[in-house]
């Protein structure tokens, strides 16, 4: 229940119903009601007061000084009997900067999250196409292109005439002679092509990091967006040449509260390209 005390114009009653929540990225929710006379509520001067983003010490007299970094999310009237208005204020806010010249501050609170999905790729991308010769990858592109087929009984390609491309074909219109055979890994992707596959489902892999607090995004990890950077955190280490690339860096701000997200994915076997990414 409320408590009054006689209540006055021009001033704001905090009542004894005060909640503050941490979570698990450090930052801080908390609520609080706060009762006035209409008269004082229809002053634009006091209503100002209860403006998003503005400090619970600007008007709360009772707040404990450890809670003095909250900043108003929302405020939320009730007209009672007796001509008074109840205010149900929700807060937020954060106690330390997150970041520290572009690293974790102490006393910063995180959540690391791994995650796995199936992404779909071209055949080009595989590495076991990476791994074929130069003319082989050739004679695998004419297939894609249809300027080619091939006999997958015996592996002989033959090429279409170039004059004809584009024109419905048929087994005649072909060169009489073949021009190389497929063999090996080449031969199962042209079977493949031929059955009409060109694509192949690989495993996409992100290691994100979230935190409150509040300071915003550096520029050194803006910067670092499109780079090869090595996780925070505890990743499992992937095998072979593998590494990590900073895909994604996103930021909320509710007062002055904000919520800083980085996603790291990592690379197929071979790594990023280092001449691109580095």
């Amino acid at each position: 229940m409320p408590t009054l005390h006689g209540i006055q114009n021009n001033t704001i009653y905090p009542q004894p119903d005060f909640t503050a929540t941490q979570n698990d990225r450090g930052g801080w929710t908390a609520s609080r009601t706060y009762i006035l006379t209409r008269t004082t509520w229809n002053l634009v001067t006091y209503r100002a007061r209860f403006a998003r983003g503005n400090a619970i010490t600007d008007f709360d007299t009772e707040v404990e000084p450890y809670h003095s970094f909250l900043t108003i999310e929302s405020a939320n009237p009730t007209y009672t009997e007796g001509g008074l208005v109840e205010v149900r204020v929700e807060f937020v806010g954060g106690q330390v900067a997150q970041y520290n010249e572009g690293e974790l501050a102490a006393g910063a609170e995180t959540i690391y999250r791994l995650e796995g999905r199936l992404g779909e790729a071209p055949f080009s991308q595989h590495h076991k196409w990476k791994a074929l010769s130069d003319s082989a990858k050739n004679r695998l592109g004419w297939l894609l292109d249809g300027t080619a087929t091939i006999d997958i009984s015996t592996g002989e390609y033959f090429r279409f005439d170039e004059e004809l491309v584009g024109v419905p074909l048929t087994g005649a219109i072909v060169d009489a002679l073949s021009w190389e055979t497929a063999s090996g890994d080449e031969l199962e992707f042209a079977k493949l092509i031929v059955q009409g596959e060109t694509t192949f489902k690989f495993p996409t892999y992100t290691w994100n990091e979230v935190t409150q607090g509040t300071s915003p995004l550096t520029s050194g990890q803006l910067n670092l967006l499109g780079k090869i950077a090595s996780p925070r955190g505890n990743p499992p280490e992937a095998g072979g040449t593998r590494d990590w690339m900073l895909t994604g860096a996103s930021q909320e701000q509710r007062g002055e509260l904000y919520q800083t997200s980085l996603e790291w994915e990592l690379s197929e076997r071979d790594g990023h390209n280092s001449f691109l990414y580095d």
